[in-house]
């Protein structure tokens, strides 16, 4: 990237960025994790692991406090290029930012992230990472391990598919950058996820870096007061101000805004929702957990607020400050084979009033009479091949019987393709138009029993 001096600034992207004219040392940086050259934009996105049983806090990762970074040279969606090292040569502390577009605690932060770079420009330099999709509709959570999309995004029409290429990335970006207003510089991670690798797992991941290329501090989750981090605290601290902030006095009520026992069908996310509303005249710190849960084989529950935990998460902390509220989510994870049902009780409690607390028992129910399929009879006697499948999925019986008719639905229960009067005991269907992803598969026999297979389309 050209950076353009001036007496009392530089150009970063469209950004001006206050400091002195004099241009400091650089930093000594560790070595650096790429990226090099301009990535091209059909270069493919490469593979992640999924994580099992991740700190969700996500402050135990690398890099602490007093750690050294190493350097990286990213690219912004013009293909201009920045350079830690030479970043910090400006003589500024430097606030990086992960982000990505499908995780709705980043969308919660585009406001604060704004007002650093104004409130704070001629104190820092803050730019923005875009990363891995924390919630992609078609693959794992990089970050807790999850499959598919959450509620929050598809309330709001936000359904992104993971990265293939570099361009689908640059375009994700751009959309947050539209779509939300974030005005701050905002640099892609590399095609193999060089950034998040290094400075990640976490989906909303925050770093003060100082000039000389120490972390001042880390926060796993941005700004995320619950867990001890406050941007404008760990900032004023930066410049030798004390920040002293007060307990949280405030209280809230809950209101559910689903049943609570929700019906859905097999293999879908079932969700029991509720509202927390602060409108006390003061901030109020929730305590939200989860308790005998109760679930059929095959599922799992997993809570979601501001933030979405694992299944494995149990208890998780958040403030709700003043005039604001903030939707819950019990995810109920059915199991895609067979009816079923969960129970949770949820317990949603004033860290500083335990008087202020609400007991909830939430339950899911899963049932084929969502999907208008009737109960298998014979699923042991059809083989589906291959499966998943991209071109053409074949289905034969493994009995004396013909297969009478089939259809295919979708996860929402509408039926996307039927093929009747087959009258044979093996037959291959082209994959047609659907599109990537889960479906149900009813095939009716000669005799008039129904067998039922999930089936997934690559």
């Amino acid at each position: 990237m050209i950076f353009k001096m001036f007496t009392k600034g530089f150009l970063i992207g469209a950004a001006l960025i206050t400091c002195s004219p004099i241009v400091n040392a650089q930093a000594i940086l560790l070595p650096s994790i790429g990226v090099g050259a301009l990535p091209n934009d059909a270069d493919t996105v490469c593979g992640y692991p999924i994580p099992v049983n991740p700190d969700m806090t996500f402050d135990s990762y690398p890099f602490a406090a007093g750690d050294t970074i190493p350097n990286f040279t990213l690219y912004d969606l013009n293909g201009d290029s920045i350079n830690m090292a030479d970043l910090l040569g400006y003589g500024k502390p430097v606030v990086i930012v992960a982000l990505n577009y499908t995780c709705p605690y980043v969308r919660n932060k585009v406001t604060i992230y704004n007002d650093i770079m104004v409130s704070y420009s001629n104190q820092v330099t803050i730019i923005g990472i875009y990363q891995l999709e924390a919630h992609p509709d078609d693959d794992y959570s990089p970050n807790s391990g999850t499959f598919g999309n959450v509620s929050a995004n598809v309330n709001q029409g936000i359904v992104v598919n993971q990265h293939a290429t570099y361009a689908a990335r640059k375009a994700a970006a751009q959309d947050l950058i539209t779509n939300e207003g974030l005005n701050i510089p905002v640099y892609m991670d590399g095609p193999c996820n060089e950034w998040w690798t290094n400075f990640g797992p976490g989906p909303a991941t925050g770093y003060i870096i100082n000039a000389n290329g120490t972390v001042f501090v880390k926060h796993g989750w941005f700004d995320k007061i619950a867990n001890g981090h406050d941007i404008y605290c760990d900032l004023d601290s930066l410049f030798g101000v004390t920040c002293s902030g007060a307990s949280p006095t405030g209280d809230f009520t809950m209101m559910l805004t689903t049943n609570d026992t929700v019906v859905g069908y097999p293999g879908t996310t079932i969700d029991v929702e509720a509202d927390l509303i602060n409108t006390s005249g003061a901030d109020v710190l929730i305590e939200i957990e989860r308790d005998q849960n109760n679930l059929s084989a095959g599922w799992e529950s997993a809570i979601c607020a501001d933030i979405c935990l694992n299944p494995q998460g149990t208890l998780y902390t958040f403030l709700l400050k003043d005039g604001e509220t903030q939707h819950f989510w019990l995810h109920f994870y059915s199991d895609p084979s067979a009816e079923g049902q969960g129970s949770a009780r949820m317990s949603f409690t004033n860290v500083n009033d335990f008087s202020n607390q609400y007991v909830v028992d939430m339950h899911a129910i899963s049932e084929y009479a969502a999907l208008s399929i009737r109960e298998p009879e014979m699923n042991d006697l059809v083989n589906v091949f291959p499966n998943p499948f991209s071109t053409s999925v074949t289905i034969a019986m493994q009995s004396n019987l013909n297969i009478s008719s089939i259809e295919i639905y979708d996860v929402s229960g509408q039926l996307v393709h039927m093929q009747l009067n087959i009258d044979d005991s093996k037959i291959s269907l082209a994959r047609r138009n659907l599109s990537p992803g889960m479906y149900y598969l009813a095939i009716e026999a000669s005799d008039g029993s129904v067998g039922r297979q999930k089936i997934v389309v690559q």
